[in-house]
């Protein structure tokens, strides 16, 4: 209760002395330090690719290579999301197993680091890079490839917010 009563007090005595401009700058720094937070958070939220090489390929399906070394276990199923999403249906294979008849192959890669988030004390992993690649009939369509380069703000984008972006550089939607 005494410390309650001291801050009061020096609240108090810290509003009187100040004078109205100096608290308006004080407040003035206080909402941009808001809105520079905000603007992490919203920015973390989105995604966009760092080089495309190629036209978008237009296709119906695809075939999606299994790759055992991307340790993150989201990243196929949002990959199918996005493709679906656009009218492409797909189909996941082992290594060396192709399906016959697939339209075109779909080959990816993807590191993953960590970090710490602004304002955040945790580490959390993220997708650091990822690179895909459409193949038909033993021609490269198109290859797509999103990195951070460090100090990129969408860097903790999730994986689906990610692909959603490099997919839809690649791939040309069958839906409206």
């Amino acid at each position: 209760m005494f410390s309650k009563l001291i801050a009061s007090a020096l609240l108090a005595f810290g509003a009187g002395t100040l004078s109205g401009c100096t608290w308006t700058l004080i407040t003035a720094a206080d909402a941009a330090g808001s809105l520079v937070q905000a603007g992490f958070t919203v920015a973390s939220n989105y995604s966009s690719p760092t080089s495309v090489t190629g036209s978008p390929a237009a296709l119906q399906s695809v075939c999606i290579e299994l790759n055992q070394s991307v340790a993150t276990g989201d990243f196929v199923p949002a990959l199918q999301v996005a493709l679906q999403r656009r009218g492409v249906n797909s189909a996941v294979y082992n290594p060396g197993t192709s399906p016959p008849g697939c339209e075109a192959m779909f080959v990816y890669g993807a590191t993953t680091n960590w970090d710490k988030r602004a304002f955040s004390g945790e580490p959390v992993s993220y997708l650091s890079t990822i690179d895909l690649t459409i193949v038909r009939q033993g021609q490269i369509l198109v290859t797509a490839r999103y990195d951070t380069n460090g100090l990129n703000v969408d860097r903790f984008a999730s994986a689906r917010q990610k692909l959603d972006a490099l997919v839809d550089r690649m791939v040309v939607s069958r839906t409206q």
